[in-house]
């Protein structure tokens, strides 16, 4: 019997792709990380007895921490917009998976992410696909992630919509379920948890050549795009165009400042070749989990690691710190993040 190691939360989507597996003759090893101090596995114990299983609990607090909370504090302190989902797949949830199946002698590991892992007969190898769920489908959260884990990875709800999963789940007895918060390890509001380790003083508001237009309170309250909840009156739409932490300052502009059909890119991690990859004529970008994919005109690698992206239409406001994963039609070809020019 293959035995898979299955990252068990606790929720609707784990509780299921457990119970998938079983049926399908895995021998199951339900396994519940405790990301913070206040994380509680109780829930996730309720559901595995629920599934006849044994849950083993291994504590990750501290390299959550170092890998994730920090990471996101310091990508914050810099004026940038931080992926901890992305980063926490690469860093916590898939790698010590597949670090605990090699360890176990297991055979896969698998999640309830709603998304597809398929041989590609093109690329002779295991890759991710888009999920059948549209609306859910999360393959973009695993763009950082190296395709080495694919070769070992089963997501059993990548064919199932989010209502199918949680009808089915019900009718085995689960009914304990609740969505997760954004982000796990944030009670309240983000701006309040960064205020804990970002000293930001009020600076000022300036327009692209400079001219100061007003006081905005703390930098880091504040995303490239952003509109709303600026506090400053200036006759038309302003939007958050860049964040200068040096500076302290937070730069706005119209509508049209944050169009960009160019984009600079680092640390791309790629399930293929790059030099495949920048041949295939239906190459498309996704610069944000819920936006819509756009196509590339070309995309050419520079030096020390940069690449630069033409596409074919703009984007709303790619951010410098966030995931820019690229596909061909449902394919994940892989995934990196934007940056400023030649900054990283």
């Amino acid at each position: 019997m293959e035995r898979v190691v299955v990252g068990f939360s606790g929720g609707v989507d784990s509780f299921y792709t457990a119970h998938l597996l079983k049926e399908e003759g895995y021998e199951v090893i339900p396994v519940f990380f405790r990301l913070t101090p206040k994380s509680s596995a109780e829930r996730a114990r309720r559901a595995a007895e629920l599934l006849g299983l044994k849950l083993s609990v291994i504590d990750l607090t501290n390299t959550f921490q170092r890998e994730v909370v920090d990471y996101f504090i310091r990508y914050y302190k810099r004026g940038l917009t931080p992926n901890p989902c992305a980063v926490c797949n690469r860093e916590i949830k898939l790698k010590y998976l597949f670090l605990l199946m090699k360890e176990l002698k297991a055979d896969f590991i698998a999640t309830g992410h709603y998304a597809r892992v398929d041989f590609s007969k093109k690329w002779e190898k295991r890759l991710i696909f888009r999920g059948k769920d549209r609306k859910k489908e999360q393959s973009y959260f695993l763009s950082l992630v190296e395709q080495s884990v694919f070769e070992r990875l089963l997501l059993p709800l990548g064919e199932l919509t989010k209502e199918e999963v949680v009808e089915k789940a019900k009718a085995l007895g689960f009914h304990f379920e609740s969505e997760s918060q954004d982000i796990c390890f944030i009670d309240g509001d983000y701006v309040s948890f960064l205020e804990r380790f970002i000293r930001s003083s009020e600076g000022f508001f300036v327009l692209k050549d400079g001219t100061v237009i007003g006081r905005h309170k703390g930098y880091h309250r504040y995303t490239v795009g952003q509109r709303r909840g600026l506090g400053i009156s200036y006759g038309r739409p302003l939007y958050v165009v860049e964040i200068d932490a040096e500076k302290n300052r937070v730069v706005l502009g119209e509508k049209e400042d944050v169009l960009k059909d160019t984009l600079y890119l680092w640390k791309v991690n790629w399930h293929v070749e790059y030099e495949e990859v920048k041949e295939l004529k239906n190459l498309q970008v996704q610069v944000r989990y819920r936006s819509r994919p756009v196509p590339v005109c070309a995309v050419e690698y520079l030096k020390n690691g940069f690449y630069y992206v033409k596409l074919a239409a703009k984007v709303d406001a790619p951010a410098p710190g966030q995931v820019c994963a690229f596909y061909s039609g449902d394919l994940l070809l892989g995934g990196g993040e934007i940056t400023k020019q030649g900054e990283g």
